[in-house]
């Protein structure tokens, strides 16, 4: 693939951008399957997977329409637990509501400029 310029950027953003939305209800899936009926991913434990688990699942809930997680139950209230842990709701409300990694952060300057797409 050639370099991207500043250009093409955001064209090249969309491509890829629809073409994962095509797959995000496959990769929830599998994400879903694994916790299955435990609370946490390692069963009754929870541990620093759970939070790079919601990690994942909060950028794609702010990146895409969080009605992509409708048909997922246990993943909405798996992140409804994370979100109810101790000092957890305290953390979240001083976060800036902006992508922190993966392939957002390539295309968003500020949060000003920030607008999750209704997907």
């Amino acid at each position: 693939m050639p370099p991207i310029s500043t250009t093409n950027r955001q064209e090249v953003h969309e491509t890829f951008r629809k073409e994962y939305l095509g797959t995000i209800a496959s990769r929830l899936g599998l994400i879903a399957k694994f916790l299955g009926s435990d609370n946490w991913m390692a069963g009754d434990h929870l541990t620093y997977a759970d939070f790079l688990v919601y990690d994942v699942l909060d950028f794609h809930r702010l990146l895409f329409n969080p009605k992509h997680f409708n048909g997922f139950p246990t993943l909405v209230a798996y992140m409804e637990r994370i979100e109810g842990l101790k000092g957890v709701n305290k953390f979240l409300d001083t976060m800036d509501k902006m992508p922190t990694h993966g392939p957002g952060v390539a295309f968003f300057g500020n949060s000003k400029d920030f607008k999750p797409k209704d997907d």
